[in-house]
C-alpha cells in the first residue's frame, strides 16, 4: 500500500509540475501570439518578413544545436547525479568547465557567422541569390540577430541547473519577459528604421536579457553555479563530452529537418517562407505545452530514478506520461484541421497579411498539424532516452528522418509546391518516432492496458473530427466579420471539447472518470 501511495504521489508531482509549466507557457504563448499578430500586421507576407524569418532560422538552428536540443538534455542527468549525492563542489566544478567550453565555442562561431553572413544566407536559402533585396536584408538581419545565440546558449547552462533542482516556475517565466521585450521593440524608434530592423535588434536585446535573468535566478537560489575558468581535463567532463558529441550531431540533424523547409521554400514565390513559418508557429503551441513541457519534467525525474534503479516506477511514469499527452495532442490536431482558416483569418487576417496568404497558410497548417502527434512523442521519447544516457538512438532516428524529409521534399515540391514541403516534414516526424521505438532496447513497455486506453482516445478524437468538420462545412460559404469568426471558433471549441470529454467518459477513460468523480465529490455531493 505504501508503494502504491508513493507512486501516486510521484505521479501527482509530475502532473503538478506539468500544470505549472503549462500555465506559464500558455501565458508566454499568449504574449507570443500578440507579438506575431503585431509583426505580421507591420510586415505581412513581404520580402522583409521572409528575410527576417530566414535570418532567424540560422541562429535558431544553433540555439537548438548547442542549447535546448543538445546541451540541456544531456547536462541535466549528469548535474542531477552530483546533486543526488550532495556533491555540490563537484556540481560547481562540472558546470564551470562546461560553461567555459561553450563560451569559447560560441565566440568563435559568432565571429565566423558575422564575417560570412552572406555566404551562410545563400547556403541556407539558395533561392535568395537571384533576389538582391532579399539577400541583402537577410544578411543584415543575420548579423544583427546571431550574437544573441551566444547569450542564449550560455543561459541554458543556468536553466539546466534550475531544471535539475525542479525550479520549473522560475525557469518558465523567462519566455514571458522575452516576448514583452520583442513586442516593445516593434514600437521603439518607428520613425528611424523599419519594423524588420527594430525587431532584429529586439531579438538581440532579448538574448542578452535571457542570460542575465537565468544568471540572477541561480545566484538568488544559491545553487552551485558555473564560473568562467580554464578548461581542464576531468574524467566526468570527458565522459560528458563523449556523450555530448552524438547528442549535438542528433540535435543538428533534427534542425536540418527544420531548415530543409526554408531551403526548398526559398525557390518558391515571395511569402511562402512566411506562410510556412506562420503555420509552424500554431503547431509549436501544443508542441511546447505538451511535448517540450512533459519532456523537460520527465528528464530530471527519470534521471533520478535511474540512479536509484527504480525500473518499475520508471515504466509506469513513462506510460502515463505518453497517454496523458496524447489525450491533449490528438484533439489539438483535430482543431487545427477543422478551424485552420478561421484561426488564421482571425489572428493574422489584417494589415498586410492578405487573403491569399491566409488561404495558403491555412492549407499548410492542415498538413503540418498531421505530424503533431509524432513531434510530441519524439520530444518525450528523446528526453527519456537522454535520461538513460542513450545518445545514439535519437541521432540515428534524426539522420534517417532528415533523409526521408529531403527526398520527399525534392519530389513533392514539383507537383504540390509548399504543401509538398509541409507534408514531407510531417512524414519525417513519424519516421523519427518509429526508429526510436525500434531502437529503444526495452526502455518503453507498451502493455495491453496502454493500447486500450490509446484506442479510446482515437475513437473520441475521430468522433470529434466528424462533428467539427460538419459544423465547419455548414459555415464554409458565409462571409463573416471578425467578431463573428471569434464567436464561431469559440462555439466550435466549447462544443468540440464537450463532445470529446463526454465520449471519453462514456468509454470509461480512467483519467476523465477520476476528474469527473473529484468534481462531483467537491461541488455536487456536498
Amino acid at each position: 500500500m505504501s508503494e502504491r501511495m508513493l507512486c501516486l504521489s510521484q505521479a501527482m508531482g509530475i502532473v503538478r509540475n506539468f500544470l505549472t509549466m503549462n500555465g506559464l507557457t500558455l501565458v508566454s504563448r499568449l504574449f507570443g501570439l500578440i507579438r506575431e499578430i503585431l509583426l505580421l500586421h507591420f510586415l505581412g507576407a513581404s520580402v522583409e518578413m521572409d528575410a527576417y524569418t530566414t535570418a532567424f532560422k540560422f541562429p535558431s538552428f544553433f540555439r537548438r544545436f548547442f542549447a535546448e536540443g543538445g546541451f540541456q538534455s544531456i547536462f541535466v542527468p549528469y548535474y542531477t547525479d552530483y546533486i543526488s549525492y550532495s556533491k555540490f563542489k563537484g556540481a560547481r566544478y562540472f558546470a564551470s568547465r562546461i560553461f567555459t567550453l561553450i563560451s569559447w565555442i560560441m565566440l568563435f562561431i559568432s565571429i565566423i557567422v558575422f564575417l560570412f553572413a552572406k555566404e551562410f544566407t545563400i547556403l541556407m536559402a539558395p533561392g535568395f541569390a537571384s533576389d538582391p533585396e532579399k539577400l541583402a536584408l537577410t544578411t543584415e538581419f543575420t548579423r544583427i540577430i546571431f550574437p544573441s545565440i551566444a547569450f542564449i546558449s550560455l543561459s541554458t547552462v543556468y536553466s539546466g541547473i534550475l531544471i535539475s533542482r525542479q525550479k520549473f516556475f522560475i525557469f518558465s517565466l523567462a519566455p514571458i519577459f522575452v516576448n514583452i521585450i520583442l513586442i516593445g521593440s516593434l514600437f521603439v524608434c518607428q520613425d528611424l528604421t523599419s519594423a524588420g530592423r527594430r525587431y532584429s535588434y529586439g531579438t538581440l536585446v532579448a538574448g542578452v536579457f535571457m542570460f542575465l535573468y537565468m544568471f540572477s535566478c541561480v545566484k538568488y537560489q544559491n545553487f552551485p553555479s558555473p564560473r568562467f575558468s580554464t578548461i581542464r581535463r576531468s574524467p566526468k567532463v570527458k565522459t560528458f563530452l563523449k556523450k555530448m558529441l552524438p547528442v549535438l550531431v542528433g540535435a543538428g540533424v533534427a534542425q536540418i529537418n527544420v531548415l530543409a523547409g526554408t531551403f526548398f521554400a526559398s525557390f518558391l514565390e515571395t511569402g511562402c517562407i512566411t506562410c510556412l513559418a506562420c503555420a509552424d508557429r500554431f503547431v509549436q503551441l501544443p508542441l511546447s505545452l505538451f511535448g517540450v513541457t512533459m519532456g523537460t519534467i520527465l528528464l530530471p525525474e527519470i534521471a533520478s530514478k535511474i540512479s536509484k534503479n527504480q525500473k518499475n516506477e520508471i515504466k509506469e511514469i513513462q506510460n502515463k506520461s505518453l497517454l496523458f499527452t496524447m489525450r491533449l495532442t490528438l484533439p489539438s490536431v483535430i482543431g487545427f484541421i477543422a478551424m485552420s482558416y478561421l484561426m488564421i483569418s482571425l489572428l493574422y487576417g489584417h494589415g498586410k497579411f492578405d487573403y491569399h496568404a491566409i488561404d495558403l497558410t491555412s492549407n499548410i497548417l492542415k498538413v503540418t498539424a498531421c505530424g503533431l502527434p509524432a513531434l510530441v512523442l519524439s520530444k518525450i521519447m528523446s528526453s527519456i532516452l537522454f535520461a538513460y544516457k542513450d545518445t545514439k538512438t535519437p541521432v540515428i532516428a534524426a539522420i534517417i528522418s532528415i533523409i526521408v524529409n529531403v527526398v520527399l521534399s525534392a519530389t513533392l515540391i514539383r507537383s504540390f509546391g509548399i504543401i509538398g514541403v509541409a507534408a514531407s516534414s510531417a512524414v519525417a516526424a513519424y519516421v523519427n518516432v518509429y526508429v526510436m521505438c525500434r531502437k529503444t532496447h526495452g526502455c518503453f513497455s507498451i502493455t495491453k492496458a496502454v493500447l486500450i486506453d490509446f484506442l479510446k482516445i482515437v475513437v473520441a478524437s475521430s468522433l470529434l473530427l466528424g462533428v467539427m468538420l460538419f459544423i465547419s462545412g455548414l459555415q464554409s460559404d458565409i462571409q463573416r466579420a471578425k467578431i463573428q469568426e471569434f464567436l464561431l471558433m469559440l462555439f466550435m471549441v466549447i462544443a468540440g471539447g464537450a463532445i470529446y470529454v463526454s465520449t471519453l467518459y462514456l468509454l470509461k477513460d480512467k483519467v476523465v472518470m477520476q476528474i469527473v468523480c473529484k468534481f462531483k465529490s467537491k461541488y455536487i455531493n456536498r
